[in-house]
């Protein structure tokens, strides 16, 4: 018996046609219908001491757990927690190794100065000696060959020192707290101080929350809802001292882990209050608290992360804010399909996303001047697979870009930003 009722699917099949890995693959058990019923076989041959089919076991595996199915679903069959439940059971049984990418997170995320070792890392990747050792291993296989060719989309240059020491705090109206996230803290420093800048703008007092971990994420997805429930505990605590009406997210993927941190717990009263608690960044800003700003130049297309469209239903709130930013908006093809970097499954599954990404990448329109998205993952999987086609147009944060655009017309107390600069992001060679 699966621990997650999956009764309610019909096999309908409204859910293929959003499914990345069957538009891939057009294999019916790369579908969510198809994984249900692989599911429901899987638990009744582990409640029989049968063993495993392998073949079931790697399709449901390769899941990118991306909320599109669930989105369109009529019964609304929880896959992505039945996928995270069958993996942690393979984690825990022996029958999956916890993942490489998984282990060492952990040892990274779990403090400010794992933190700092991993900004150190990134930061290292970026100088001549790292260019060189990414050059040579993106053609290796395996984790180290897909870590090479993510890094591809690492933004230069990585400031030193953790994001979340130079956010400044002040402003008047509801209290917010921002999540300082992982990869949001060490390599996209600046997303964080724009970020409390325009909540300032928009009506907030913006203060900082000590004491808070990575947001539990990845590990739920890995199958280590274990190390998952340590850091949602963490946060909770860390957080409740901050005394704040709201708690701001600027990763699409940590957004919604926060917002089912009583999935997580569901024991705890006080995880259940922190969830209510928990917004989008750009939930909290309203378009019509940033003053009326000049058309900008650029042309931009958004990708939608799965975690804030599928999973939190988000969409036209990022786009209502750069449209009144100035922008000028452009479609981009399956914008709310999965770029394949879905958590760490670009490294634990490099061939499908690898193959999703040459897919989004192809679907960027030539007139796109930037890609925006919110989420690190994405940013880092989108950039590195325009730079792997010889595109190139930069991916960058909505928050960045709407920053900017408020930097440069003197709507922020900020420093004066050169017309002409634009969004720009070197890569590697």
């Amino acid at each position: 018996m699966s621990p997650v009722d999956t009764s309610a699917c019909v096999h309908c099949g409204l859910c293929l046609p959003t499914c990345p890995t069957y538009l891939v693959t057009g294999d019916e058990s790369e579908s969510p219908r198809g994984r249900v019923v692989l599911l429901n076989q899987l638990w009744d041959a582990i409640a029989n001491g049968q063993g495993l089919d392998r073949d079931a076991a790697r399709a449901v595996d390769s899941c990118l757990d991306c909320r599109a199915c669930e989105e369109v679903c009529p019964g609304h069959v929880p896959v992505g927690h039945a996928v995270e439940a069958f993996r942690a059971w393979a984690v825990s049984s022996g029958r999956r190794p916890r993942p490489l990418a998984a282990r060492g997170l952990a040892r990274y995320f779990g403090s400010e100065r794992g933190l700092e070792r991993f900004q150190r890392l990134v930061r290292w990747a970026n100088r001549p000696a790292g260019r060189t050792v990414i050059r040579w291993s993106r053609h290796f296989g395996g984790t180290a060959g897909a870590a090479a060719r993510l890094a591809q989309g690492l933004p230069a240059p990585i400031g030193a020192g953790l994001a979340h020491t130079k956010v400044h705090t002040g402003g008047q109206g509801p209290r917010v707290a921002l999540l300082d996230g992982c990869v949001m803290d060490t390599v996209y420093g600046d997303t964080a101080r724009h970020t409390a800048d325009l909540l300032r703008l928009t009506g907030h007092e913006v203060v900082s929350a000590p004491g808070q971990v990575c947001c539990g994420a990845l590990h739920t997805h890995a199958g280590d809802p274990g190390q998952a429930r340590q850091w949602a505990r963490q946060n909770v605590w860390a957080f409740s001292q901050a005394d704040v009406q709201y708690v701001a997210a600027t990763a699409a993927g940590c957004g919604a882990a926060l917002k089912e941190y009583s999935h997580l717990l569901p024991e705890d009263p006080e995880a259940h209050a922190f969830q209510a608690a928990v917004r989008d960044a750009a939930e909290l800003m309203d378009p019509e608290r940033i003053p009326p700003l000049p058309p900008r130049p650029e042309t931009v297309a958004v990708h939608d992360a799965c975690h804030l469209a599928h999973a939190q239903g988000i969409r036209q709130e990022v786009r209502a804010l750069l449209a009144r930013a100035g922008y000028r908006l452009v479609d981009l093809p399956e914008a709310d399909v999965c770029c394949g970097s879905a958590g760490i499954y670009n490294l634990t599954h490099p061939r499908m996303a690898a193959a999703l990404q040459q897919r989004k990448a192809a679907s960027v329109p030539l007139g796109a001047d930037v890609v925006a998205t919110s989420n690190p993952g994405c940013l880092l999987q989108i950039q590195a697979g325009l730079r792997q086609a010889g595109r190139p147009t930069p991916a960058a944060h909505w928050v960045d870009l709407v920053w900017q655009a408020a930097a440069q017309a003197g709507a922020l107390p900020a420093p004066p930003v050169p017309e002409a600069s634009g969004v720009e992001i070197h890569g590697l060679d």
